[in-house]
Formats: structure tokens, C-alpha cells, sequence
């Protein structure tokens, strides 16, 4: 059995065939012959009784007239059927008349027993039978035959029997040798094909169908059994390209540890992080133990490491120092996973380390910013404030709060509404009205009214409040208020004044002079009016609304500010803009107390302030003419906390253009949207950053400032939705930027327009203004 496992399929297939064939043959044969001996037997019997009883009615005579010489003279006839061996009449006991074969000895037969009727065996076959006259036996008959011709039938029948199953064993083998292919060409094309696979380990062999049977359907499980293992092979090849990759290329290093054998492997770039070649280390545990700066820290790392593969801390992560082959210190943060069999133990550890070193030095940097900034925030002249607007909850406020309104800050952060008990009784419909529709409608807004102080005085507050609905659907509100009594205080006196001084020209009858003092007056108001148009002004163009943002930035990155201030490109610009931030409110607030001061001074001295201010100060809203060169260095200067802190190439190309009237304020805002957004877009570049600012005229009265960056670029799909309201890229964006941009560049008459030829090709944003826009055409286009 163990040989026939060992033969060819085809071997064994015609083997089974020739068995299968030869064995229903043999059965077929031997059912015959022995149908033929039992039919030839009942043949030999049946002629053997005629025989007989043919014989016992023509001796009935010779037995009556007790004639054996008749009687044998009968029998004597037998010897022309050479079958019968014997034949001996009985009467009353002895031999009466009998015949023998010549082939016999003369002997005749002992008589057979009474009730005998017939045998038969393999020797022939015997009968007796009796010889009646009218119902009374007579005698007995007893006859035999041998079995000599069923012997020759028999031989010639095995003879034919024999032939037939030859022939029949040779057609067999040889429509098995013919049919076979059927099934043998397939089996051997499937063996033949894993041989191949197996040796080859090309899975992309594949077997033709020949047929619906179960080699057909075998072969299409091959097939897709080899499709399905390519699939397998093809997407293993690329995971283990990609994971080579990714170790080759990340900047983290990679460590595996096989937990049975001991064998750890760590990747070049860890090696490469602590100034080690590929073979300088081999691997060992007792080569990372040796790396550690700190006895305590390595203890540390041990018990983490030992806790969580016996189950008991959820994750492995610390950070630790390492010793750089220069003798430096490394700050390493270490992260691992393990692998477990069935039974929950570990097997395989595998993990990263990522050098934080910078992290960790920014971090003490940003401590101490951060210990900055609170300063810078506490000595801004205003209250800076942030407030959810649906559950009148305030959220921040600074310390100013305390020294304006004379209020802890606890007061406020602690107790839901406290802004609104501070709120004067006689302004408080109409503040909760402005803050109702900002909420409704999403717009930024600036509000006067009157607050209680904790020690009972009435103090005016200008607010200028930022709203920003955010994606949870709460509405936050982040403003700075100024305390603007003393100025409302000036315009009160300066209006009681104008009232005694009317009514005294009354009083006196001195129509010239009270003409003449009203002008002087009225000169004196207007002056006051320029100056606090002057103030509300600056305010408007406050840093604070930016201010607001930054925190809210640092706020929402409270838990890893560290890292955020360290790494993020925003984060990075966050010292600079404070600092610049900084300089523009003390400049601000050096401004306002010098307008509020000057309004407490003589006419005279007022009307200088007033002129020298006409001169150089415009109020937001008024057209002048514009040097667009000018103007464009002026965003630069006012963008450059927002652009990347490492070396960037700005191109300056400014033509020959005329100047042109427009509003310098929205100017400037929308060219330090766009420059600040060049500048997030060059975060992602690492070197070659390039910024160009352009200036040219297009024809048609109208001039063109460009600004073009070859930053990250923007995707097709969304060019057209740029200046959507509330559409940004940007994880932190806020989507009304470049939206009210556009708007107020439509509101001047121009356009804004942006170009990209797609994501890593950088962007230009184009704004275009007409050289002179009539107030017909600037109040069109703002309709």
C-alpha cells in the first residue's frame, strides 16, 4: 500500500480502471459457469429421468413374463448414449436385466435403499425408479450417469469465458488509457502548476478551465486560491516596502524586542539619534541600560516597562534622558506596544523613539512666555474678556477687571451672569439686544454702556466683542472693553460749556459776539469730535481682536501648549505677535490718554492737536489716495508675526502704478489676511520658501496687487469655494477671512481672485482696484 501511494496518478487511475473492469468481468464469468454447471446438472437430471422412465414402461412387459433376455436386450440399447454408465433392473431384490459401460470392471452396483430417489456429485449422477403394471410395483429401476460431458461443456465454456474476460480486460485498458486524459491532464496541469508555484513562488500562474465538473470547479478554487495568496503576497510585499520605507525615512528611530529569545532590534535612525553607527550597537538590553543619563530614570523605566507587560499599566510611554556618543544629553520619548499569544502572554514588544529635546527646552520657553503673556494680557488699559454666549457664563477675564470694576475675578468666572449685575440698569435692554443680534446674526460688533463698580461709581465701557459660533453650536464672545469715562466726561463738559456760553451771548444781547464765540465753539466741538473720532478709530484698528484670537488659540491647546508653542508654526509665532501685540497697545494706549488729555486743554492748544492730527490721522471708512508700494510694505510689517520664523525669500515687484483712492484700513486688512495666510501656507515647506509681492497696472483704469507664495497650494475642488463664508482649510481657521476680503474689496469697487495650479504649487491671490472709484460705484458695489 505504501508503493501505490507513491505511483502516478495515471498508474494508479489505470489500475483502478483494470481492477474495476476485471472484477465485474470475473464476477460476470463465474455467475455464468455456475449457472451453466447447476443448468447442464438439471439437463443431465431432466434427460436422465426420461431416459428412465422410458426404459421402466418397455420392461413392464418383460418383467410380467419374467423375460430378462428382453429386458436386457432393452438396456443393451444404452450403449449408444455413452453418458449412462449403468443400468440394472431390480425384481423382488435381485438383478433382473442390467447394462454396464464397456469402461467398466463388470461389477454391478449394490441396489439402492429403499426410499432412494437420486443423487447427484461431481462423479455423475444417480436415480431409481419404479416399474408398476396397473399400480403395483413391479421392480425397480436403477440407472447412472457420469458427469464426462458436463466436464467438456464445462471446459469449452471456461475456454469462451477466459477469452472474454481477456478481451474484455484488454478493451478496458484501453479505454481507460483513451478516457483517462479526462481526468489525468487536468490533475497533472494542477500538480504541474503548484510545482511551479511551490518552486517558483510565482502566484500569478493560472489553469484553464476544461469543464463544469470537480476538477472544473477544483480548478477555479486553485485559481482563486492562487489569486487570493497573490493579492496576499502582492500586498505583504508592498507593507513590508512601505514599513522599510518609513523606517528608512521617519525621523522617529524603531525598536523591536522579541520577548522569547531577547533579541532586540533597533533601527538606523535610533542608532543615528544618539550619534551611533549601524554597528556600533548589536542589540542588546544591557546596551540600552548602559544609555541611560539618569540611574533613577532607568529604575523607572524597568518598573513601567515590567507593569505593563504583566498587565498592570495600560500603555507604555515614558520619557527619559539618553547620553549621545558626544557626551550630550538626549530627551527620549519612548513608546511601545506588545504582542500576546492566546493565553495573554507577551511575545513581541515593538516601539519608537522620538528625540523631544526641543520639545523640552520650548516648553521651559514657553513657561516662561506664558508667565509673559499674563503679564502682557494684565497690562493691557482695557478689560480682555471671553464669554459663552448662550449660558452667559464668562469663561476668561484679566486682572484689569478687578481694577477698573473693582471686582474679583473669581466673581466673575464663578457665578453665571455676574457680567449682567454689573451692567447698568438704564443700558441694560439695549446691551442685551446688541449681544441677541450678534448672536443671530454672527457679526463682530462694538457697544457703549454704563457698569456699576463694586464701590457704587458709574463707569463707561466701550466693548468691542468678536463672535464665533462654534461647531457644537455654543457661541463664544471675546471682546476688550476700555474704560472710556473720562472721554464721555469731556464730551459732557465740553457740551455744558457750549450751552453757558450760548446762553450768555443770549444774556448779553452781543449778536457779533456770540456768533463769533458759537464759532469758536463750534470749532472747539468739532476738534473734539475729530478727536474722539480719532480714539473710536484706533480703537477700531485695535490689536486686541487679534489678541482675543491668540488666547482662544492657547486656550483650546491648554493641555499641550508645550508642544503647540514648540512645534506648531502658529504656536511659534505667538512671542512675536505678542510682542508686537504689546507694542501696538501701549502705543495705543499712549495715544488715548494723550487725545483724552488734550481734550481737557485749551481751545488753542486742542485746535493745534486737531490740525496736526487732520494732517496725518484718517478715520476707517474715508478715501484717500494710496501708494500701493507703500501700503504693501506697510501689511508686510503688520503680517510679519504670522509669516514662518525661518529664513523666507520675499520678492519685491512693484511697477510704475498710480495712486489710488481707496480706504487704507480695508487696504491693509485684506493684504495681512492674505500675507498671513502666504505665511501658514510656507509651514509646510522646508526650504526654498519664496514670497512674492507684486504691483502692475491691467488696463482699463484699474491696478493689480499680487500676492504669490509657493507654499502648499490649494486643491481644485476647493477654488471655488475659497471666499465662502465659514470655508477654510485649516484645522484652527475660522472661514470669514479671505470671505470678507472679498466682500470688502467689492465694496471699493475692485475684486478679489485667487490661482493654483494645484496641492503643492503654491497660490496667488490677486487684488484688483479701480484707480478712482466714484461714491456712486463704491456705494453699488457694497449694495
Amino acid at each position: 500500500m505504501r508503493h501505490f501511494r507513491d505511483w502516478s496518478v495515471r498508474t494508479k487511475l489505470t489500475l483502478i480502471a483494470l481492477l474495476a473492469c476485471s472484477t465485474a468481468v470475473a464476477l460476470a464469468c463465474v455467475a455464468l459457469f455456475v449457472y451453466e454447471v447447476r443448468s447442464f446438472k438439471r439437463t443431465l437430471v431432466t434427460d436422465l429421468r426420461a431416459q428412465a422412465a422410458t426404459l421402466a414402461g418397455l420392461s413392464t412387459a418383460a418383467l410380467t413374463f419374467d423375460d430378462a433376455a428382453t429386458a436386457s436386450e432393452m438396456l443393451g440399447e444404452l450403449k449408444n448414449q455413452p453418458h449412462v454408465r449403468w443400468a440394472v433392473i431390480y425384481k423382488e431384490g435381485r438383478a433382473f436385466a442390467h447394462y454396464l459401460h464397456p469402461s467398466l470392471d463388470g461389477a454391478l452396483p449394490a441396489p439402492p435403499a429403499a426410499g432412494f430417489d437420486e443423487h447427484v456429485d461431481s462423479d455423475g449422477v444417480r436415480l431409481a425408479t419404479d416399474i408398476r403394471v396397473k399400480g403395483d410395483r413391479v421392480g425397480r429401476l436403477y440407472i447412472a450417469a457420469d458427469a464426462t460431458r458436463l466436464r467438456t461443456r464445462l471446459r469449452e465454456y471456461g475456454e469462451i469465458l477466459g477469452a472474454v474476460f481477456l478481451v474484455s480486460i484488454f478493451s478496458a485498458l484501453f479505454m481507460a488509457t483513451r478516457l483517462q486524459r479526462a481526468i489525468f491532464i487536468p490533475v497533472q496541469r494542477l500538480a504541474e502548476a503548484a510545482r511551479e508555484v511551490a518552486e517558483k513562488q510565482d502566484y500569478s500562474v493560472r489553469i484553464p478551465r476544461r469543464g463544469s465538473d470537480e476538477l472544473g470547479r477544483m480548478t477555479d478554487a486553485f485559481n482563486a486560491m492562487l489569486g487570493h495568496i497573490q493579492t496576499q503576497d502582492t500586498a505583504l510585499r508592498e507593507s513590508q516596502q512601505r514599513f522599510e520605507v518609513a523606517v528608512a525615512g521617519a525621523r522617529d528611530g524603531i525598536w523591536d524586542w522579541n520577548l522569547l529569545t531577547g533579541e532586540i532590534y533597533f533601527s538606523r535612525q535610533w542608532k543615528a539619534m544618539l550619534g551611533y553607527e549601524e554597528h556600533e550597537i548589536t542589540g542588546g538590553r544591557s546596551e540600552w541600560l548602559a544609555l541611560f543619563f539618569d540611574p533613577a530614570e532607568r529604575a523607572d523605566t524597568v518598573r513601567a516597562l515590567d507593569e505593563y507587560l504583566a498587565g498592570r499599566r495600560p500603555q507604555y510611554e515614558v520619557e527619559v534622558r539618553l547620553r549621545h556618543k558626544d557626551g550630550s544629553v538626549r530627551w527620549i520619548l519612548s513608546r511601545g506596544a506588545a504582542l500576546r499569544d492566546a493565553t495573554g502572554r507577551p511575545c513581541r514588544m515593538a516601539g519608537s523613539h522620538t528625540d523631544i529635546t526641543e520639545r523640552k527646552l520650548a516648553e521651559e520657553q514657553v513657561r516662561s512666555s506664558r508667565a509673559h503673556f499674563e503679564v502682557l494680557v494684565n497690562s493691557i488699559n482695557g478689560i480682555v474678556w471671553e464669554a459663552d454666549a448662550l449660558k452667559s457664563q464668562v469663561l476668561y477675564v484679566n486682572a484689569q477687571a478687578e481694577r477698573v470694576l473693582g471686582f474679583p475675578v473669581r466673581a466673575w468666572l464663578d457665578e453665571p451672569g455676574f457680567w449682567e449685575k454689573t451692567i447698568h440698569r438704564d443700558d441694560w435692554g439695549e446691551t442685551r439686544r446688541a449681544i441677541r443680534r450678534a448672536i443671530f446674526s454672527g457679526r463682530d460688533f462694538q457697544h457703549e454702556h454704563r457698569v456699576v463698580t463694586a464701590d457704587g461709581r458709574v463707569v463707561w465701557l466701550r466693548a468691542s466683542v468678536a463672535v464665533q459660533r462654534m461647531a457644537d453650536g455654543e457661541v463664544r464672545l471675546r471682546g476688550l472693553a476700555m474704560d472710556i469715562t473720562a472721554q464721555k466726561n469731556a464730551a459732557e463738559e465740553m457740551a455744558r460749556m457750549q450751552r453757558e456760553l450760548v446762553a450768555a451771548s443770549r444774556q448779553a444781547g452781543m449778536a457779533e459776539v456770540a456768533t463769533g464765540v458759537l464759532h469758536n465753539v463750534g470749532n472747539v466741538l468739532n476738534s473734539v469730535n475729530v478727536s474722539a473720532g480719532l480714539i473710536v478709530d484706533q480703537l477700531r484698528r485695535s490689536k486686541t481682536e487679534s489678541l482675543a484670537r491668540a488666547v482662544e488659540v492657547l486656550r483650546a491647546r491648554h493641555d499641550n501648549l508645550g508642544e503647540f508653542m514648540a512645534h506648531d508654526p502658529k504656536g511659534r509665532q505667538l512671542p512675536a505677535f505678542f510682542g508686537a501685540v504689546s507694542d501696538e497697545l501701549a502705543r495705543e494706549r499712549a495715544g488715548l490718554l494723550e487725545e483724552t488729555k488734550a481734550l481737557q486743554q485749551n481751545v488753542d492748544h486742542i485746535k493745534q492737536i486737531v490740525a496736526m492730527q487732520q494732517a496725518f490721522a484718517k478715520v476707517s471708512g474715508l478715501r484717500e489716495p494710496l501708494d500701493l508700494a507703500e501700503v504693501m510694505e506697510d501689511a508686510l510689517r503688520l503680517a510679519g508675526g504670522a509669516l514662518p520664523p525661518r529664513r523666507i525669500e520675499i520678492v519685491r515687484d512693484f511697477a510704475a502704478v498710480p495712486k489710488v483712492m481707496g480706504d487704507r484700513h480695508r487696504v491693509l486688512q485684506i493684504l495681512v489676511n492674505l500675507l498671513s495666510n502666504a505665511g501658514q501656507a510656507l509651514q509646510g515647506r522646508e526650504e526654498g520658501r519664496r514670497l512674492v509681492l507684486r504691483t502692475d497696472v491691467t488696463g482699463f483704469n484699474r491696478v493689480r496687487l499680487a500676492v504669490t507664495d509657493n507654499g502648499e497650494g490649494i486643491a481644485p475642488e476647493n477654488i471655488a469655494r475659497i471666499f465662502s463664508h465659514g470655508f477654510t482649510t485649516k484645522k484652527t481657521g475660522h472661514g470669514f477671512g479671505l470671505h470678507s476680503g472679498a466682500n470688502a474689496a467689492k465694496e471699493m469697487g475692485g475684486s478679489l481672485t485667487v490661482h493654483s495650479d494645484g496641492p503643492g504649487r503654491g497660490a496667488t491671490f490677486t487684488l484688483e482696484l479701480p484707480v478712482r472709484a466714484s461714491d456712486e460705484q463704491v456705494e453699488a458695489a457694497a449694495a
